[in-house]
């Protein structure tokens, strides 16, 4: 059985790489600083428990120590290893050239000293070293005899850390060539988020012109259109490094991971993608790259937050792919494009960026349910979907999630509604609630079983608008939760708020914590303050900071406003179905009209608008009391 020893295996490349691993039979050698905190991270990518858990060792050390740090046993037992996977150190390209060295070539020098060791004693079957599209080192210039320690004129000019990782590209081939074991360079381009959800966690990225997009702070092009940034999707390199670690006799070889310059956006291109995912002006003209970086060195970058070395990832050069694609098509792999990923990209970059540091649920897994973000928790039988409506998102409804998925052991899905949460905005119709409900429709159509329709608010109106359109066949029942019938019966002034998404959004972003919760309880959002869940207001106004939620929540407006009766109406209920109507009596904006009240199937509870938040236990009670 093969042996792997990987370095930065709980990094956003190596955790990929661990996922796809773990259909294999590979035991997996994993240096790391702390065994606890990667037990902890890798038992959230499926390593929790069973095959894939017992075929790993964690090996305590450190890249840029002697030995790598380990202890005497553990660093026989990576002696054991026929596959070196080199994918360690940090992606920060503002660090400092003291630890840049420490971590790039010191690390690489540890680990080629490593290697030598294992092919003397018994053969070292491959090494994968995992560096980067820049690199100006290739199969064809390398210097057998260069003093990689003492090359201060090298990409002089540039950050530590492209310097530092290139002079280690370059300390890694001269060792293979000296000691005469299979070496694979993987050059992967900008990384993004594995397909299908995008989820970007490594923000330092693509995040970075994201970040620059959404504060204004990109007004020009850098470069024009004849520029590029490349981009690779997270696993289909995680997929090549898998691939070439599994070849009985590897050839070796420089695989740079990007595609073909034509094939993807020019800088032009790419930014007015970003902007037009953010509802955000896009830049207009172009200046040099050069000039550019020149500004940002000026200290700008650091008060602008995008470092002048981030500049250097922006090019007109092309690549050569031929080897890549050579190896992509004997794997049967899709080409190396990412245009058809890059809205989920940005929604969930935008979503970290307005939230830093915010925590995923336990149990619960990002996915994508047709062209919107989704949470969910796995169980038996046919899923509860849960529809969010104005100034809500997903991750709201994780408390009533949990209490329906402890009642009823069924799956639950939390959708993401257009633009709200991780989900791209509606690119067409964005104030009808037709396509409201077709973007929930392609969501549950690729389940197997049929689902149990959930919706809150103007997500109920949504639901039922799916409910009674095609996609009707596909429910088991429907839930209308504060079902939102009709305009909001409130004053002009914010009558007038809902008329243009620029507007409403200014109006959204500028609100404050203070107005927000005085707002909720003056319209019976919540009956009282103490209902209100801690943080919540706070999460609420905090999103809202992001231009392409608060332009989701203005379309919202705007349908409610525009799109809706005047008056309490009653839109047909589909006859086909069992439908369950809650309405919480304390809320002072919307009336639900008498034949609902009247009719079977509907619980009227002492709550505000917003009781599936704050009540979620008997919120939970009920919907499973009614199916």
């Amino acid at each position: 059985m093969s042996e792997l020893l990987i370095t930065g295996s709980t990094g956003f490349i190596g955790k990929q790489v661990l996922k796809q691993l773990a259909q294999g039979e590979e035991r997996l050698l994993l240096l790391v600083r702390s065994p606890e905190k990667a037990a902890a991270a890798l038992s959230k990518q499926g390593f929790g428990g069973g095959d894939a858990a017992e075929r790993i060792q964690f090996l305590k050390g450190d890249l840029s120590e002697p030995n790598l740090g380990l202890n005497p046993a553990d660093y026989n037992r990576a002696l054991q290893a026929d596959v070196i996977i080199h994918a360690g150190g940090p992606m920060s390209i503002t660090l400092d050239n003291a630890k840049a060295q420490r971590t790039f070539l010191e690390g690489s020098r540890h680990l080629a000293e490593l290697a030598e060791r294992i092919h003397k004693a018994r053969g070292l079957r491959h090494f994968i070293h995992v560096v980067g599209y820049m690199s100006p080192i290739h199969d064809g210039n390398v210097d057998p005899d260069a003093d990689v320690f003492r090359m201060d004129d090298f990409m002089k000019g540039e950050g530590p850390y492209e310097r530092m990782k290139f002079l280690a590209d370059l300390l890694i081939r001269q060792q293979a060539l000296r000691h005469g074991y299979p070496l694979s360079v993987v050059n992967p381009s900008t990384v993004v988020g594995a397909s299908p959800t995008g989820a970007t966690e490594q923000t330092g990225g693509l995040g970075i012109l994201v970040h620059a997009v959404r504060k204004g702070l990109m007004p020009v092009v850098p470069g024009g259109a004849s520029h590029w940034v490349p981009l690779v999707a997270n696993d289909a390199l995680a997929g090549v490094i898998v691939h070439l670690a599994r070849e009985a006799k590897p050839e070796g070889g420089t695989y740079n991971m990007l595609g073909r310059k034509e094939a993807g956006p020019n800088m032009k291109e790419l930014l007015d993608l970003i902007a037009r995912e953010l509802a955000v002006p896009a830049p207009r003209g172009a200046l040099p790259v050069s000039l550019l970086r020149g500004v940002m060195k000026t200290g700008l970058g650091r008060l602008t937050g995008i470092p002048a070395e981030s500049l250097a990832f922006i090019t007109e050069r092309s690549f050569d792919t031929k080897t890549t694609e050579k190896l992509i098509g004997r794997m049967g792999a899709k080409p190396l494009e990412v245009m058809e990923l890059l809205p989920m990209v940005v929604a969930d970059l935008d979503y970290r960026l307005t939230h830093p540091g915010a925590s995923e649920p336990a149990h619960w897994s990002r996915e994508r349910k047709g062209d919107l973000a989704a949470l969910v928790r796995e169980g038996l039988g046919e899923p509860w979907v849960i529809v969010h409506g104005l100034l809500s998102g997903a991750d709201d409804f994780v408390p009533l999630a949990e209490h329906l998925h402890a009642s009823t052991g069924n799956p639950v899905w939390l959708l993401d509604l257009p633009g709200f949460g991780r989900s791209p905005l509606l690119r067409e119709g964005r104030h009808s609630l037709e396509s409201y409900a077709k973007a929930v429709s392609e969501a549950i159509a690729d389940s197997p079983v049929p689902v149990r329709l959930v919706g809150h608010s103007f997500g109920a109106r949504i639901a039922l608008e799916t409910a009674n359109g095609p996609a009707g066949g596909k429910l088991s029942t429907l839930a209308l939760l504060q079902p939102v019938l009709h305009r909001p019966d409130v004053g002009a002034l914010r009558r007038a708020l809902s008329g243009t998404r620029r507007t409403a959004s200014a109006a959204l972003r500028l609100m404050s914590v203070r107005a927000m919760r005085n707002t909720m309880l003056r319209e019976g959002v919540y009956a009282a303050e103490e209902e209100i869940p801690d943080g919540y207001v706070e999460t609420v106004v905090r999103c809202l900071t992001s231009p392409r939620i608060a332009a989701a929540n203005a379309d919202m407006l705007h349908s409610l406003y525009r799109k809706l009766p005047a008056k309490p109406a009653m839109p047909v209920l589909p006859t086909s179905l069992h439908t369950t109507v809650i309405w919480g009596t304390k809320d002072r904006t919307y009336a639900l009209p008498e034949a609902y009240r009247n009719q079977v199937g509907t619980r009227l509870v002492s709550y505000g608008h917003q009781f599936p938040v704050s009540h979620p236990a008997v919120t939970a009670k009920i919907l499973a009391e009614q199916v």
